[in-house]
């Protein structure tokens, strides 16, 4: 490990300090390396996993553990409070007690107030773990402590405002040094992220633990202003209700592009508006490599009276520049590994492929699972394009009938007598040849048919008589042949009445219902890359990129035609496109016009919020009243916690 030297200077007698504090007594801080238990030294403790590994301190008398820079045992994690913990001696020994923080300490998977420490003692603060050692230490330049890296020097907090981990003449440089350490983190938790909504997660915990924001945001280019991203907009609407967001601010930044912090010293003044929100201050920092925007962090204060500072705003710029980095190679690999995935042509494909959140896509494969181990018919609900046909595949191939065919019939497309002749086929004439059905041709298969409520009653009974009896008879025959076969239906929302009972009763044992594409906002990034690679594949092209107005534009649509629009229109844009990206013109012009009408997320468009919460309303009732009541199930399906639906019912006047 690299020595960092520096040297103490203590302040001057004269300065004072604004809240006088005891200095932190002198630490010896050891380097990482093996241990040397012929030396008989103090207890020590020592971080082992997380930033800062390898670090100890050595106790001598109580020991301070935070984030703090006056801290005996300086943390560079944001999960840690700034005065999170205090080691101090007891009559048998050394204990730690909590020292009123946030997240907790922890001890595997419970959470501990005080630990009576023994060596060997490992405890976590955020993802820092730490151990308590009692008997070894390696002393400062020894033989083997030059084997494993030099011992970190001048560590050492001589009076307040020294950081433990880096000397200082002033508590502005402490500042400036606890921004440095947490930029490092944020840069270290950067590189882990496999998507951009993990990549925007970490900005939750930048807000709240570093910045003390109340909320933090990303906005997408879209046109002249933003669109929220949708994962924020849910989550912030949850907690905060319809307060707005800065407006003047947002579209100050659109046309700047800089970083821009709104207080009464800043770059912007607050609004009469903002203060009638409750916005203290705020300010936002873009997302930016070269010329290309591909967002906008923002962050503001509701409830503290302290304004955001310069530094505050150059760390969001700091942390703004490293997000754009890691975007930028995140969006570059993903259209690299398709590429590579296009020309590998010994890959073996899926015929069918799940592409949805880890929750969504893992209800479905449950579902896929059991249905695929029995025998009953299956009923799936949804509107046009949110693939119902693609499902009932998945379900086919898990099956043990993969291996026989699975036949199709769109029902609402045939009138009822071609929609006979399909399905039973016709006895050779003297006119016409013999023609099997295709309840024939799915033999030891399956059967799949769309919109089976456009079926005339008379067919839907016969249709069920074959699945009873296992015999079908074509037109114009005597004699019955016998199939298996298995059944799967698709319906649209609210097309039930359109099954006769006895039908409607057979498909109700397996029904899973398809949500529109509309309510999927999470796993509409991962479809519209999916589209892309697939289009790419089918029109062997080289993968293309969105550029940032591009993609605010599909995010911002609500897709009446769900899926199958969504393909179309990443194939229409690959075949116009010209050069890597896909840019806004490439995209129909009803999608733009559509987008360009939709409401805002920004403090300069507070009306079009109402419409929105009274949707929201609207759905969570509907999906309680799909759920039969059920809070939990209702929950889980809308992707929330129940807490969530408890308090919004409560607002909803919804009690019980």
């Amino acid at each position: 490990m690299a020595a960092i030297a520096a040297t103490a200077s203590p302040p001057p007698a004269q300065e004072e300090q604004a809240v006088p504090q005891p200095p932190p007594q002198p630490r010896t801080c050891l380097a990482a390396g093996p241990q040397d238990p012929s030396n008989g030294s103090m207890p020590s403790v020592r971080i082992i996993d997380g930033p800062g590994a390898g670090l100890a301190v050595e106790l001598q008398d109580a020991l301070s553990i935070g984030r703090d820079p006056s801290c005996g045992l300086q943390l560079a994690d944001v999960k840690a409070s700034r005065r999170h913990a205090l080691i101090s001696p007891q009559a048998e020994g050394w204990q730690l007690r909590d020292s009123g923080s946030a997240n907790g300490i922890w001890q595997g998977k419970e959470r501990i107030s005080q630990l009576d420490l023994s060596d060997g003692s490992e405890f976590r603060i955020g993802g820092t773990v730490l151990r308590f050692e009692d008997s070894h230490q390696i002393p400062p330049g020894s033989a083997d402590d030059q084997a494993w890296g030099e011992t970190i020097t001048g560590l050492e907090s001589s009076g307040p405002g020294e950081s433990a981990l880096f000397t200082t003449e002033s508590s502005l440089s402490a500042g400036a040094n606890d921004y440095l350490l947490l930029l490092h983190q944020v840069v270290h938790r950067s590189q882990g992220t496999a998507s951009r909504e993990e990549l925007f997660d970490i900005l939750d915990n930048v807000a709240a633990d570093a910045l003390d924001g109340d909320r933090c945001a990303v906005f997408l280019p879209k046109d002249s202003g933003w669109l929220l991203w949708p994962p924020h907009e849910r989550r912030l609407r949850a907690r905060f209700g319809a307060t707005p967001f800065a407006g003047t601010l947002l579209s100050t930044a659109r046309q700047r592009l800089q970083p821009l912090l709104c207080t009464a010293r800043g770059d912007l003044d607050p609004s009469m508006s903002m203060a009638q929100a409750g916005l203290r201050s705020a300010m936002v920092a873009p997302l930016r490599i070269g010329s290309e925007v591909h967002a906008l962090l923002y962050v503001d204060r509701l409830e503290s009276s302290t304004p955001f500072s310069r530094r505050d705003l150059e760390f969001l710029e700091a942390v703004a520049n490293q997000l754009a980095v890691r975007l930028h190679n995140m969006s570059e690999l993903s259209r690299l590994s398709a590429e590579v995935e296009r020309l590998s042509v010994s890959r073996p494909r899926e015929q069918v492929t799940l592409i949805a959140n880890a929750s969504n896509r893992e209800t479905w494969r449950r579902f896929i699972e059991s249905a695929a181990q029995v025998q009953q018919p299956v009923l799936i609900v949804g509107e046009p394009g949110t693939g119902k046909r693609s499902l009932a595949k998945a379900i086919h191939q898990a099956s043990e009938r993969a291996s026989a065919p699975l036949q199709m019939l769109a029902c609402a497309s045939l009138d009822e007598s071609a929609c006979e002749l399909s399905l039973f086929g016709r006895a050779a004439g003297s006119a016409d040849e013999a023609r099997p059905g295709l309840l024939e041709l799915a033999h030891q298969g399956s059967l799949l048919l769309d919109d089976i409520g456009s079926l005339s009653p008379l067919l839907q009974r016969r249709v069920l008589q074959v699945l009873e009896e296992g015999q079908c008879q074509r037109l114009g025959e005597t004699a019955p042949r016998q199939v298996e076969v298995r059944l799967f239906a698709t319906l649209q929302p609210g097309a039930e009445d359109g099954l006769i009972p006895e039908l409607a009763q057979a498909l109700s044992t397996m029904r899973l219902d398809l949500p529109p594409l509309r309510e999927r906002g999470e796993d509409l990034d991962l479809l519209i890359e999916h589209a892309i690679a697939e289009s790419a594949e089918r029109l062997d092209q080289p993968v293309r990129s969105l550029s940032p107005e591009a993609r605010s534009l599909l995010l911002g649509y609500a897709w009446p035609g769900n899926i199958r629009q969504l393909r179309s229109v990443i194939e229409r844009a690959m075949v116009i496109a010209h050069g890597p990206l896909l840019q806004a013109e490439d995209l129909p012009e009803h999608l733009r016009e559509d987008a360009g009408h939709s409401p805002a997320p920004n403090g300069n468009t507070q009306l079009p919020l109402l419409p929105l919460a009274e949707m929201e309303r609207s759905h969570i009732l509907r999906m309680l009243e799909h759920c039969g009541g059920n809070k939990k199930a209702a929950a889980e399906l809308l992707g929330i916690d129940r807490s969530t639906l408890y308090a919004k019912l409560r607002q909803y006047g919804v009690h019980g």
